[in-house]
């Protein structure tokens, strides 16, 4: 198991690093592969990295959407997030009053 710890924010910036790898890594890739079937494999691999983390990116603003409204309603939280397995701390949210 890995020990890091993730919150909210971080993993906003996280994933827009992750997206922005994959198209740096798809420059590279397009300038420096050789043969046309490297190009495509590496390719599919930046483009799938890049997409993989836009949709782990989605799920986790919707789990954080779907806790502020749990705060604001003032019941407990029951939604545990993750972003690539690893879970996700909710500790910025508060109940209002």
């Amino acid at each position: 198991m890995i020990g890091i710890s993730f919150n909210a924010d971080s993993v906003q910036n996280y994933s827009l690093m992750a997206m922005g790898g994959s198209f740096i890594g798809l420059l590279l890739v397009l300038k420096f592969a050789k043969s046309v079937v490297s190009k495509l494999l590496l390719l599919v691999v930046c483009v799938g990295i890049g997409v993989l983390a836009f949709t782990q990116r989605d799920a986790v603003n919707a789990c954080v959407a779907s806790a502020n409204k749990q705060a604001q309603a003032g019941t407990p939280f029951e939604t545990t997030c993750t972003f690539f397995g690893q879970r996700v701390s909710l500790s910025g949210i508060t109940k209002q009053p």
